[in-house]
C-alpha cells in the first residue's frame, strides 16, 4: 500500500486503473503474468471517472 500511497499524492484516495495494474504486476510479476486485471477493478471505480479506482474501497475489500 506504500507504493500507492506515493501515487496518491494528492491523498483524494484515488489511482488510476493503470496505475494499479502496473502495481499489483510489478508485485506480484510471477502470479499475474499474461492476465488483465481491469476488469476486477471495475467495480471500484469512481462513478465520476470511470478511470479512477478508490485504492481504499478495494483494498478494505481484500481485507475482509
Amino acid at each position: 500500500m506504500k507504493t500507492i500511497s506515493e501515487i496518491d499524492k494528492q491523498r483524494n484516495g484515488y489511482v488510476t486503473s493503470a496505475e494499479l495494474d502496473d502495481i499489483l504486476k510489478i508485485v506480484y510479476k510471477r502470479e499475474l503474468a499474461g492476465k488483465d486485471v481491469k476488469p476486477l477493478l471495475k467495480r471500484f471505480a469512481s462513478i465520476q471517472n470511470r478511470i479512477l479506482i478508490d485504492y481504499k474501497k478495494w483494498r478494505d475489500s481484500l481485507i475482509a
